[in-house]
């Protein structure tokens, strides 16, 4: 991680110093960023019916949703060490890219893990399917919240880097969360299965945030 630009290698000065009580937070974020992406390294390439028996899909649904609430919990050590003191459209972009991620990693990444595991697991392919459509109208407006919230927090990296979470943080978060959209909205778009996508797509979310709390605990 040394491809910070030099003055990102600093905090800027009107960047509020991080708190010792914020530590906890911090490492609570790095946690659950690593979960996160453990969790789906462990999951199968695809959504399927043999994918629904895979010894793997129990523990990767249990491990990213608990990465996801984690990280809703440590966020706030991120937001306040980001944030600067301008007050101006920035500042109110990063609270909307904060509710929008706790909205998605705390509500619809628990809820979606639920269904995978002991929904689908118990059900016939066609009847679990019925019930994820039957769902939809309320998860896929907090899913695409989720996605928001990444890419607001990203650009926020980009136009407002500091020294815990450059540019190379939102360059990351970008191209991850452009990678896992595409697989998931527009199927047979990229080539291969949706995994190879969605996957290292969570994986750059996880490793952006992940050494950001690291280093606010620091």
């Amino acid at each position: 991680m040394t491809i910070e630009y030099a003055s990102e290698t600093r905090q800027a000065p009107d960047a509020p110093v991080p708190h010792r009580p914020d530590r906890a937070r911090a490492v609570t974020l790095a946690v659950g960023a690593l979960l996160w992406a453990v969790g789906n390294l462990l999951h199968p390439l695809e959504h399927s019916e043999d994918a629904v028996h895979a010894p793997t899909w129990t523990a990767a649904h249990l491990t990213f949703a608990v990465g996801a609430v984690l990280m809703a919990v440590g966020l706030p050590a991120l937001v306040r060490v980001i944030r600067r003191a301008d007050g101006g459209w920035a500042s109110r972009m990063l609270t909307l890219a904060h509710g929008l991620l706790f909205a998605g990693l705390a509500v619809v990444i628990p809820i979606g893990a639920y269904h995978e595991t002991f929904v689908s697991t118990g059900v016939d392919h066609h009847t679990a399917s019925e019930i994820a459509d039957a769902s939809a109208a309320v998860l896929a407006p907090l899913s695409l919240a989720l996605l928001l919230g990444f890419v607001l927090l990203a650009v926020y990296a980009l136009i407002r880097p500091a020294a815990v979470f450059g540019r190379w943080s939102g360059a990351l978060i970008i191209a991850g969360t452009l990678s896992m959209t595409i697989a998931a909205m527009m199927p047979g778009l990229l080539p291969g299965a949706e995994g190879w996508w969605i996957i290292p797509g969570t994986v750059a979310q996880g490793l952006a945030i992940g050494v950001a709390g690291v280093r606010i605990a620091r």
